[in-house]
């Protein structure tokens, strides 16, 4: 189906749903100049720096988790198509049990939320107690989905389970509370330790304007693809594009590239 790709681990069924997506510009990689950004790219078969807005639903049995929200209708017709993917596959807002935030930015949770009404309405919510603590009171949709969401909202850490098999993994740096999920012995959700496969994966010190502590996230980063590379773990990420939703590390240089799993 158009938008959705699917990868069946050894304790879920999980899914890649994009609900939209959108070119960077070069701006949001500040290190990267002009000549290397036109070879990665190239190296990649783009000419732009493409990117997903990708939502996850694991399922298990009749049991489902949602793993971010998307942009919802913050980013106007780029964003906004994750009910329609979940229409697609017979999920209603209702049927989700646990929604799970990787981090608070406004193209993970901006769909959390229809007007000022939780879109999820049984769902208990997850993220890690320093995202929650990041967010609190501050103005934003982050805030405002905290807020929405008082008294259902359970926090996370290191290790702690959030479905069957399905552990946190402390990924800090782009947020504070920033995380991934471990989903049974060979699948990886990173979250935002990259934006474009293309430009970071080569150069896995290639930093974004969007990191709350961009040295702090390079660490994060770096940590996490030497240990997908040296797993062979299947991995994929919020930004992850066709044709690499799910997929494998290789050594590559000083840097790495993605093989489709």
């Amino acid at each position: 189906m158009e938008g959705i790709a699917r990868f069946e681990a050894d304790v879920a069924e999980v899914f890649c749903l994009a609900d939209g997506g959108a070119d960077f510009g070069a701006q949001v990689f500040p290190a990267v100049d002009p000549e290397t950004l036109a070879l990665r790219l190239a190296a990649a078969g783009d000419s732009t720096i493409r990117t997903a807005f990708n939502v996850f639903l694991i399922r298990q049995g009749d049991a489902l988790t949602l793993v971010d929200t998307g942009y919802g209708a913050l980013a106007g017709d780029k964003g906004g198509q994750l009910p329609a993917r979940l229409a697609a596959l017979g999920v209603a807002p209702g049927d989700i049990g646990t929604l799970v935030f990787t981090h608070l930015h406004g193209d993970h949770c901006g769909g959390a939320l229809v007007g000022a009404v939780p879109a999820f309405p049984a769902a208990r919510i997850m993220m890690h107690a320093a995202e929650l603590a990041h967010w609190t009171d501050r103005d934003g949709p982050a805030s405002a989905v905290i807020a929405a969401h008082a008294g259902r909202i359970v926090t996370v850490a290191q290790g702690d389970a959030v479905a069957p098999g399905v552990t946190v993994w402390e990924l800090p740096g782009h947020t504070p509370g920033h995380i991934g999920l471990r989903i049974g012995a060979g699948l990886v959700i990173v979250g935002d330790i990259f934006h474009s496969a293309a430009l970071q994966l080569p150069a896995p010190e290639t930093a974004t304007i969007y990191d709350v502590d961009p040295a702090m996230a390079t660490r994060s980063r770096k940590a996490a693809l030497a240990e997908i590379a040296a797993q062979d773990l299947v991995f994929t990420g919020g930004h992850a594009v066709d044709p690499l939703k799910f997929a494998r590390l290789r050594v590559d240089g000083a840097g790495y590239r993605a093989i489709a799993a």
